[in-house]
């Protein structure tokens, strides 16, 4: 079998009924303590990440896991479901043992995308080989990786498939609305302490890594024929930040992933996990593993986590809806792909975007589609969405409002 049919059985390992696919959350979280300073990252004479990261997970449950990101940012990871409602119960659940945990050890979460008052200079890394090589490579490649790594928090999507072509579709809507989603859930007002006007978690992360980030459009896929295919032809061609030896444990790479994955196949070692860890070094806004993840949401404040979940099933799990929004994206030209990305970077709703119409409309028509998607599933689940929706209709995203109630 092929470097590539090997990388596209993984990809479609996780196939499901439609009626059985699941969605999953991860929620990351910026932690200070009682001075408001960042929570120390490492094990030392004080209480650190590490240690909140090993009280939760003793607590936890089935309830998901924790984990950590490079700058100590905590990270939640739900179990997946099928009904939105479900995934909220589990979110709420999680927050009152957070909650709990944070208040006995004097600590607070900063409910934002990128840390409001620190730069990387002020973060300690976190002592893992793996983050200590990509702190490394981010030194070469971009002028924002620093920051990704220690001061942005975001809230992923995962959504299960039921097809290849379901993988295809949802993977090509979702990189086409990024601009949208982008809009929608930005909520990072400051940096340094001082207001920002720009989108300012997307643009850290557009200078972060020309290769392994930004929207597939970027790098030449922007059709869902042979979607699959060229993402991984894509992915074949970056260069690694790490790979693993036979222990399993981080270790420095350069070389691009076609190479590292040839080698390990002639040696008779590739398997699913060499696999699946290389393709999580790609940073896309969507990106594909066993599933599709989407990654265009900063975090969110607090009681609106569910919502990105929300406007992704609302858009992809109707085929109706999904079928309304394919038609238009479709019709979409390079240059208006072009127009709407670069939108994406500025908090303003009158640029122009696609067929020479304002942004804002566009972020008006593709939120309404997905709460018509979602009240079409007739689970009540559009409230998880609407309620968000017209916040942000009416006064804006978070991270203007906030520099409003000043």
């Amino acid at each position: 079998m092929t470097i590539n049919n090997q990388i596209k059985k993984v990809i479609l390992s996780n196939i499901k009924e439609t009626n059985d696919r699941k969605i999953g959350i991860e929620i990351e979280n910026i932690i200070y303590n009682n001075k408001n300073e960042r929570l120390p990252v490492n094990p030392g004479n004080y209480f650190s990440a590490h240690d909140l990261l090993q009280n939760l997970n003793d607590l936890i449950g089935e309830n998901g896991q924790y984990s950590l990101e490079p700058g100590g940012q905590l990270e939640w990871a739900s179990p997946p479901f099928k009904r939105l409602h479900d995934l909220q119960n589990s979110i709420n659940e999680q927050k009152v043992l957070l909650n709990n945990i944070l208040d006995q050890n004097n600590l607070k979460l900063v409910p934002f995308g990128v840390d409001p008052n620190f730069s990387p200079e002020d973060i300690e890394l976190i002592s893992k080989k793996r983050y200590q090589l990509m702190n490394l490579h981010m030194k070469e490649n971009g002028t924002m990786g620093r920051w990704m790594m220690r001061c942005t928090s975001s809230i992923q999507v995962n959504l299960d498939v039921s097809s290849e072509n379901d993988m295809e579709e949802m993977t090509f809507i979702a990189d086409c609305l990024h601009p949208i989603a982008s809009y929608l859930f930005s909520n990072s007002p400051y940096k340094n302490n001082v207001a920002i006007k720009t989108n300012l978690r997307n643009n850290i992360w557009l200078n972060t890594d020309d290769k392994r980030c930004n929207n597939l459009f970027d790098h030449g896929i922007y059709r869902t024929n042979n979607l699959i295919n060229n993402y991984i032809n894509y992915f074949l061609s970056v260069p690694a930040i790490y790979s693993l030896d036979h222990d399993g444990k981080a270790i420095g790479a350069k070389n691009r992933f076609s190479e590292l994955l040839i080698q390990l196949d002639t040696e008779g070692v590739l398997n699913e996990n060499y696999i699946l860890t290389f393709l999580r070094q790609i940073f896309t806004n969507v990106r594909l593993k066993n599933l599709v993840e989407i990654r265009g949401a900063d975090r969110t404040p607090e009681g609106f986590e569910i919502a990105p979940a929300a406007f992704w099933v609302g858009i992809l799990h109707d085929d109706f809806i999904r079928s309304k929004v394919l038609e238009e994206i479709s019709s979409w030209n390079k240059k208006d792909r072009y127009l709407l990305n670069q939108s994406s970077l500025y908090l303003d709703k009158n640029q122009i975007g696609p067929k020479e119409r304002m942004y804002g409309e566009w972020i008006k028509f593709f939120g309404e589609l997905a709460l018509e998607g979602l009240k079409i599933q007739s689970n009540k689940e559009h409230s998880l969405f609407e309620d968000f929706f017209n916040i942000i209709i009416s006064e804006g995203p978070f991270s203007l409002q906030d520099k409003k109630n000043e």
